[in-house]
Order: structure tokens, then sequence, then C-alpha cells
């Protein structure tokens, strides 16, 4: 590696400060001021950046910023300029739960924008006293789209086969890959979703710009728009330039000046010698002493992989995180947020264990982002608690097995494969033919096998009669409004409401501190992984280690279905690539 691309690393990674616990409020002149957030694309979770990516605001840095407009008396107002947020319904309703603490301060919240989406402006039409667009500006809001793409005749045309079976009527994994069109029981799920995120969609344009729903639906349908249409539609208070906007937030507060907070802090200057300490393996010191919660993130596709590594939820981490958390007497409770579509069965069953481990000695609370779909539920289930917004998507209680068999292309292009097997069963995975009726009994067996052991997992850790887990259960992707009505979540509330709980429960104060995992690593650590070398403790990121990190972009790209590699042959994952507008 060169020496300009090391120094490059060393500042991003030092960037790359942790998320708790909260810092004081921003140091400023002394004088009131308005302070402004820019929010051009929903923040991230809580993911250390990868090798060489520099480091991007997480949710955790804006709610602290916007608390700090809350708690110092220095700020009388907060002007928000708001970009597209992509569909993150989840981190959208933490947002609007902290924009709604500064409006409860007798604080006002002012908003521009110059292009946004249905959730961006969702949440400043919940959140905003005044929004205002730029005149050349884009307001894309016409309603929640769902996209599902169905390759099967892509299949057929290169000669391959896909031979899948699912556990749950709704569980569509497999559809993708073995129709060309939707099943009538996933247009039922998916319209239902939709419902669901619709109309969270109208009631809060509704409620916000004082409109009826019916007009509100009517605005949607006549959408997208321009800034003057927006504003003749009621739908924004003013068409102007973001200077012009800002100086009407000052004017409104009351103060003589507008500061622009950033929401990552900038990182201090490098020496030599912290660049030679980052080199030498020496981690920040990023756990807090005494009493504390510990905050830990489940993000991205799960994968049953010991070793750390770039991408992906990795289940050897985990568990040994749950592990020293529920061994530690200074940890009093964890808060696990979860943003997952799932993923491999037995990776998620690992996790599931561990976290239950934690629960029967102190509070879990979980958080819900986005998402806690499928495997990504399974480990949440074990919790204490399950907190999820109206609009997570929750659910999708299935499982879905089978191989892609490739037969007929070998025969297209010349390959002749002769199979030897010593025991009836010995090739039943083989990608070079399909099943026989014995194999796929033996599919159907594991899969029913499984997807019980779904079921009865939920009903352990929920708490639930079995016929309460079903009636959520056959693979349904539910919202989490929907999620609630059937117990299959506890409460609604976001992040900060989920570390509210857990200190409560655990008896600490609100100012107690908080362990994040996973931690900061160190630059020496970042580099090992990154190529896939020994790390400073002598463990190796190996070469399946990486593959599996890959394995779930690939998963995604070929919509979430499972094929038959290696040991790992069911997976629990949230069908479909799932794109909602």
């Amino acid at each position: 590696m060169s020496k300009p691309a090391l120094l490059a690393l060393a500042l991003a990674l030092a960037a790359c400060g942790d998320d708790a616990p909260a810092p004081p409020p921003p140091e400023g002149s002394g004088e009131p001021e308005v302070r402004e957030i820019r929010l051009h694309q929903p923040p991230v979770e809580g993911s250390q950046p990868e090798l060489f990516a520099a480091p991007e605001p997480s949710l955790t840095d804006a709610l602290r910023r916007i608390d700090a407009v809350v708690r110092d008396e220095q700020a009388r107002g907060l002007f928000l300029r708001v970009g597209p947020m992509m569909g993150a319904w989840g981190r959208v309703a933490d947002l609007r739960a902290a924009l709604g603490r500064v409006r409860e301060a007798d604080k006002p919240v002012h908003c521009h924008f110059e292009v946004t989406d249905n959730a961006g402006f969702a949440l400043m039409a919940s959140s905003c006293d005044r929004i205002s667009m730029t005149p050349a500006g884009h307001l894309d809001l016409v309603g929640v789209s769902a996209h599902l793409f169905y390759a099967k005749s892509l299949l057929d045309n290169v000669g391959l086969r896909a031979e899948m079976m699912q556990m749950g009527r709704y569980k569509g994994a497999a559809e993708p890959l073995t129709r060309e069109s939707m099943s009538d029981a996933v247009r039922e799920s998916m319209g239902a979703l939709l419902d669901d995120l619709q109309a969270s969609l109208v009631g809060a344009v509704s409620e916000g710009r004082n409109l009826p729903q019916e007009r509100v639906q009517a605005l949607l349908d006549d959408g997208p728009y321009g800034a003057h249409q927006a504003r003749e539609a009621g739908l924004v208070d003013d068409v102007s330039f973001d200077d012009e906007a800002r100086e009407h937030a000052r004017q409104a507060s009351g103060v003589e000046r507008v500061t622009h907070v950033p929401l990552r802090e900038r990182p201090e200057p490098m020496s030599l010698l912290d660049l030679l300490a980052a080199l030498g393996g020496e981690a920040p010191k990023s756990v807090p002493e005494g009493d504390r919660i510990a905050l830990a993130y489940l993000e991205g596709n799960i994968v049953d992989a010991e070793e750390e590594g770039m991408g992906g939820a990795r289940s050897g981490p985990f568990v040994r995180a749950m592990r020293s958390f529920a061994d530690d007497d200074e940890v009093k409770a964890v808060v696990l947020r979860i943003d997952s579509p799932g993923g491999s069965a037995l990776a998620s069953d690992r996790m599931w264990h561990a976290v239950r481990r934690v629960a029967k000695r102190k509070p879990v609370i979980v958080s819900v982002g986005d998402m806690a779909a499928s495997g990504g539920y399974y480990v949440a289930s074990a919790g204490t608690e399950i907190l999820a917004h109206e609009d997570s998507l929750v659910g999708s209680i299935g499982v879905v097995g089978g191989k892609i068999v490739a037969s007929d292309l070998l025969e297209r292009i010349g390959i002749n494969v002769e199979v030897l097997a010593r025991g009836d069963n010995a090739a039943w995975s083989s990608p070079v033919r399909g099943f026989d009726e014995e194999e796929r009994r033996i599919l159907e067996r594991m899969l029913r096998a499984t997807y019980r052991r779904f079921v009865s997992r939920i009903v352990e850790g929920r708490e639930m009669q079995r016929e309460e887990v079903l009636a959520g259960a056959e693979g349904r992707i539910l919202s989490g409004r929907a999620a609630k009505a059937l117990g299959l979540v506890d409460e609604h509330g976001g992040l900060w409401e989920a570390l509210a709980r857990a200190r409560e429960q655990a008896g600490l104060s609100e100012w107690a501190p908080v362990e994040r995992w996973p931690r900061k690593k160190s630059l020496l650590e970042a580099i090992a992984e990154g190529f896939g070398g020994a790390a400073p403790d002598d463990r190796v990121s190996t070469l399946l280690a990486e593959l599996g990190a890959l394995a779930g972009p690939l998963a995604e790209a070929a919509v979430t279905a499972p094929l038959l590699l290696g040991r790992e042959r069911v997976a629990v994952a949230l069908p479909y690539v799932l794109v909602v507008n």
C-alpha cells in the first residue's frame, strides 16, 4: 500500500468516532443562534466505513445534534436542509421524533429542500413549522410503490433452472427465480404493506399541512411537482433559495446568527506519533468504565462467519459480543439495533441463542430501524422487548431453500458431467441435475424443521402461543403497525426511546454511558481486515469469511434466493430486492 493511501486511510479512520456516549452540545459563540443541520441523504445506522471509504454521518450523530438544540439554551431554533430519504422509513421516524422534541421545546423548525421524495417530504410535513423549496427544485411526492423483478425467463434463456421450495404461503423469495409474475399470495402481502406505508404518508402530510386526507391522496396522484406547483397546492410555504430561507429562520427565532453544525466532528489532525500508534495496532479506548448500557448493531445480510470482516452481519463476532455483555456485570442492559432483511438460518439461530442468553440475565431492548425481517426478526424475537416504528418492515417469518440447476447450460456449451456417488443421496445438492422424488422429500423435511424451529424460537422469546405466532407467519411482510397488532412488536418507538427504556429498566440515569459495538478498529486491524490478512491478535480473516461478506450483495442481486452451497442449505431472508419508493 502506498504512503498516500495509508495516510488517507488513517485520516478516514480518525474521523470515525464512536457513537456513544452522547457529547455535550456543540460550543458556540455564547450568543443566541439558530442551528443549521443538513440531511442531504438518510444517515447510516452505525457501521464503521469500509476500507478507504470516508465516514458517513450516522443516525445517532443526527439525533445527538438535534437533541442538542433541545438542551442548549443558546440554540433558539433549527434550520434543517433535507434531501431524498430514499425509503428509509424507520430512520425517518427516528428523526421525526427528535424534531418533535425541538418543537415541544418551543423552538421553531424551518425546513428547506431542493430535491426530495416521499419519505423526505413526510419528514418535513410532520416536523417543520415552515417548508421552503428552491425555485428550480423537484418534489417527487407520488405515493409509495414497490418493484419486484422476475427472472425465470432469463434463467431459461441461459440454460439455468431454479428448483426451490418454500415454507409459508407468503414467503415468495423463490418466486423471482421460478415464476414469470407475482403470485396471488405475494400480491396480497405486498399490497397490505404498501397500504400501510401509503396511509402513513397520507397521514403525515394531512396532519402536518392541515389538509384533508382525500385532498392529500389527490395531490399524490397529481405528483411530482415543481416549486411553484407545490406552493399552489399548499405543500410548501415559500419558494426561495437556501440563503433566503435561512434568513427567514433567523428572523423567526429573533437571533442574529445561523450556525451550521456538521453532523460529524471534524477529526483532529494526526501527528506522526498518532499515525505510528495507529499502525502499531492501538485502537481508541471506546469502552467506558463503570455501569453502562451496551448498544449493539445488527446490520445487513446475516452470514455464518467466525471472523470479523467487511460487509454483512457475521454470526461469530456477534455471538462473542453478546456473551461478553451477558458476563459483564457492569453492562446493565443491552439495546440491540437491527436493520436486516435476514440471511443464513444457521447464523440467525446462533445469534438468537446468544441474545436469549443475555435476556435471561438483563434487559435486552430491541430497536428496529428500517427493517427486521425474516432472519432479522428471528434474532429480534430473543430480546426482552421489541420497539419498532409504524413504518418499519417486520416479520417475513418463513423459510426458502433449493438450488440452481445448470444441466441445460452445460449441455448447451458442450460440457458433459459424470457423477460418481457412494450413498443414495450423496449427490442430492449437485447443480448438474435436478432433484428426484426422494431428494425433494429430504429438502422439504429440512425446510419444515427449520420453519418449526423459527416459529418455536418466536414462541419462546415472545412468550406467545404458537397459534398467535402463526397468525403473523407464513412469510408475511408486515409494517410495524400491523406487527404490533399481531403481538410481534411491543411498542412503537425508535432508538432514543429504546435507550431510555434500557436505562430505566437497568436503574441507570439518563446520562449513563453507552458502550457501542462493533467497536472502532485500529488502523492496522482495518488494513488487515480489508486485505484478508491477520489482525494484531492473530485472528485470520479467512477467504471463506470474505466470500461470506460478498454473498450478501450477490444474494440481493439474485433476489435473495438461497442456493445450496457448502454446508448452508437453508436461509431465512426477506424475499426480493424490495425497492419501496
